[in-house]
C-alpha cells in the first residue's frame, strides 16, 4: 500500500470514494473552493490509500486556530476519514491516521481532533488511536407553546451580503473566551461557499436595530431544529427560540448545542433537557507530555469560557 496526497491520485477517484462511504461530493471543483477559501486544511488536502491502482482509503487533514489559557494555540483536525468497502479490516485507516499524526507533529502541533457519533464502528478506531471524547453536545426540546412567548427579539434570515455580521457578532461575543473563540474571516461566507452551511439555515438576531446573535436553524417535519446559537449577554436563548419560532412556524423545538449555560437557561424557560448527545469531538494529545485532563484544563473546557460549534471542528 502507498500513501499519496490529493494531488497525486485520480480526484474522480476521490469523489467515487466519497460518496461511496461517506455520501459527501468531494468534487474536483470543491476541493479547489475548500482550497481557496478555507485557511485550515493543510496544503495537501488530505492524503490517501492506494493499493492496485485503488483509492481505497482517505483522511483529510486540518489546521485549527484555538485560545487556551496560555494564549493562540494551533491543533490538527482530522476529516473525512473513510475506507473502500472492497479493503475494510485492512487496517487502512489506522495507518493513514499515524501519518496524519506524523505531519501534525511535524507542523508543531500538541493535539489531534475530530468529530463523530459515539454509536459509530469508527468511534471505536479512533480510541485505538489515543482519541477520548472531550466533550459532547446535550439538547433541549420543547412545545410550541413552551416556545410561543413574548421578545423583543427578531430573527431575519440572512442574505449572503450579511454573512459578514455574523462573522463581527462572533468576533465581539468571542472576546475572552477560550477554546474556537478566534477564526479565520470571513468564515460563514466561506462556510455557506463550500456547501457545508446551507444559506437559508442561517438567522441574524436583532433587538430593534442592534445585532445580537446569530442562529443555524431548519424545519424539518414540523420540527424547528436549531443547531447552532450565538447570543450577546443580557438576552435569553428562549427569547431567541421565540422569535425563531416566529419565522418557522413548527409544532416542536429541538436545540442541539455545546452550551451547556445555554441549555441549562433553556431548561430554566420550561424545555426539556437530555444531557449528553451521541454526537462527541474527540481529542488525542500527540505528545507524551500532556494528558487528557491536563488539555482539558488547558483549554477550559469546563470553565464556562470555552466555546465550539460543530461548524469549528472537523
Amino acid at each position: 500500500m502507498k500513501i499519496k496526497e490529493y494531488d497525486e491520485v485520480d480526484s474522480w477517484d476521490v469523489l467515487h470514494l466519497n460518496l461511496m462511504c461517506l455520501g459527501y461530493a468531494l468534487t474536483p471543483e470543491r476541493a479547489s473552493l475548500i482550497r481557496m477559501l478555507d485557511r485550515r486544511p493543510f496544503p495537501f488536502l488530505a492524503i490517501y490509500a492506494v493499493e492496485g491502482g485503488t483509492v481505497c482509503g482517505q483522511v483529510g487533514v486540518f489546521r485549527l486556530p484555538m485560545i487556551t489559557r496560555e494564549g493562540r494555540e494551533d491543533i490538527g483536525g482530522i476529516w473525512a476519514v473513510c475506507t473502500h468497502p472492497s479493503f475494510s479490516r485492512h487496517g487502512i485507516a489506522s495507518q493513514l491516521l499515524e501519518e496524519a499524526h506524523a505531519r501534525m507533529r511535524e507542523a508543531g502541533l500538541r493535539f489531534s481532533t475530530l468529530g463523530t457519533n459515539r454509536y459509530r464502528v469508527a468511534h471505536r478506531l479512533y480510541a485505538s488511536q489515543g482519541y477520548k471524547d472531550f466533550i459532547c453536545p446535550s439538547s433541549a426540546f420543547a412545545r410550541a407553546e413552551i416556545v410561543d412567548q413574548k421578545t423583543n427579539l427578531r430573527a431575519d434570515h440572512a442574505h449572503k451580503e450579511d454573512l459578514h455580521l455574523a462573522d463581527e457578532i462572533f468576533r465581539c461575543i468571542s472576546l475572552g473566551m477560550l477554546g474556537f473563540s478566534v477564526r479565520h474571516e470571513p468564515f460563514l461566507s466561506m462556510m455557506v461557499e463550500i456547501g457545508d452551511v446551507d444559506l437559508k439555515t442561517v438567522f441574524l438576531l436583532r433587538h430593534e436595530r442592534e445585532l445580537v446573535g446569530y442562529a443555524l436553524a431548519r424545519n424539518y417535519d414540523d420540527v424547528l431544529r436549531v443547531t447552532d446559537l450565538l447570543l450577546a449577554k443580557g438576552y435569553e436563548p428562549s427569547h431567541a427560540v421565540s422569535a425563531l419560532a416566529r419565522e418557522s412556524g413548527a409544532a416542536f423545538f429541538h436545540i442541539t448545542l455545546y452550551n451547556q449555560s445555554t441549555l441549562t437557561a433553556l431548561q430554566d424557560a420550561g424545555y426539556s433537557l437530555a444531557r449528553g448527545d451521541w454526537a462527541t469531538f474527540m481529542i488525542a494529545p500527540l505528545t507524551d507530555d500532556i494528558t487528557i485532563e491536563e488539555a482539558k484544563t488547558l483549554f477550559g473546557v469546563h470553565s464556562g469560557r470555552f466555546l465550539v460549534s460543530w461548524m469549528d471542528m472537523t
